[in-house]
């Protein structure tokens, strides 16, 4: 249940941010380049007011890539939808991350950390950049470092109410 509620507070505050944060596009690289050793998709969606809480509903999509240098890319957008009425975590926002080289390690939980990253968050204003916009560092991603399709069951533990679904994709790169 503990990852349950840092996932939902990833998502509101970026939602948050996001909503409060310009609507031009950033300089993403998006290099899945000579580097690249995992390539990691994932999708989180909470539709369920009962479980979700009203301000806890939307969703949150990206990709990631983590480089054999030790950096990464990821490009990830969040849409929130309040019930009743506009507010701050109310439509999409997006944001792309930057981790330096040497800046992600696989953790004792098999999952991917993340040391240090730089964030630009797009939105509803102009570009906001930020370095280490989610403490504490290093920080846990939630995603496992290990080839294959992980659904909420997996990674959460319990099996999701309907309109509840969390996935991770992750594939390691041949050769590499």
């Amino acid at each position: 249940m503990r990852r349950v509620r840092l996932l939902f507070v990833v998502l509101a505050v970026a939602g948050a941010l996001a909503a409060c944060v310009g609507l031009s596009a950033s300089s993403a690289r998006a290099d899945y380049g000579p580097l690249a050793l995992y390539q990691t998709t994932f999708s989180f969606n909470c539709d369920n007011p009962s479980f979700c809480g009203a301000d806890g509903l939307g969703g949150f999509w990206g990709w990631a890539v983590f480089n054999t240098d030790g950096s990464a890319d990821a490009q990830l957008t969040g849409c929130g939808h309040l019930q009743g009425g506009p507010g701050g975590t109310a439509g999409a926002g997006h944001f792309s991350a930057d981790v330096p080289a040497g800046g992600w390690f696989i953790g004792p939980n098999g999952d991917f950390w993340i040391r240090s990253e730089v964030d630009t968050f797009v939105g509803h204003g102009a570009p906001v950049t930020m370095t280490d916009p989610f403490p504490p560092y290093p920080s846990d991603t939630g995603i496992p470092a290990a080839p294959g399709h992980y659904h909420t069951s997996d990674l959460l533990g319990f099996q999701p109410p309907p309109g509840v679904s969390f996935n991770v994709q992750v594939v390691k790169i041949p050769n590499r």
